[in-house]
């Protein structure tokens, strides 16, 4: 009996974390307005989903968990650097927070989810590609499951707006002068 016991405890110990996760994405993406699976593939490629990452960049800053909410953050937004860490759905609606930011400075675009990693053109557009090829993957698994119909994460080569919106104002500024 108390072996069954014990199994029990693990297997609710090891599952409660993903089922936290899963309503974790689902209310940073109620909150903010952003789709949860664009939120998983994120913390997917940030982190591949640990919470407990920790990334030292070379200019010392420090990327922090799920997400890895970058160290230069936490002053500006007033964020607690331990929670970064041993909550991951803080960490998860931070991230979802800066990516909201990024919406709201570049709109709805490619150069927007750049920004949630990079400052710079040539990172912002790597990225930007990074998360795209997963997303249409994932769209792919989802269309052989055939779980939903409806839902499209992508189509099959890229949108139009990819290759404009994801550009360096300033040059974009220079050209016309």
């Amino acid at each position: 009996m108390g072996i069954k016991i014990a199994l029990t405890l693990t297997v609710l110990l090891f599952a409660l974390p993903s089922g936290i996760s899963a309503f974790c994405y689902e209310e940073a993406g109620d909150i903010y307005g952003i789709n949860p699976d664009l939120l998983r593939t994120i913390s997917k490629t940030e982190s591949n989903l640990n919470p407990l990452a920790v990334n030292i960049n070379a200019d010392g800053s420090q990327d922090l968990g799920l997400m890895q909410i970058n160290s230069s953050w936490i002053k500006s937004m007033r964020l607690d650097s331990g929670l970064l860490l041993s909550d991951p759905c803080y960490n998860l609606k931070t991230g979802a927070n800066i990516l909201n930011k990024c919406f709201d400075r570049y709109g709805y675009t490619w150069e927007a989810i750049g920004c949630y990693n990079a400052v710079s053109l040539h990172k912002k557009v790597k990225y930007s590609w990074k998360i795209y090829n997963i997303l249409k993957a994932e769209g792919s698994k989802m269309k052989n499951k055939k779980q939903n119909p409806e839902l499209k994460i992508q189509p099959k080569s890229p949108d139009s707006s990819f290759f404009f919106s994801v550009r360096d104002k300033s040059e974009a500024d220079m050209e016309i002068r």
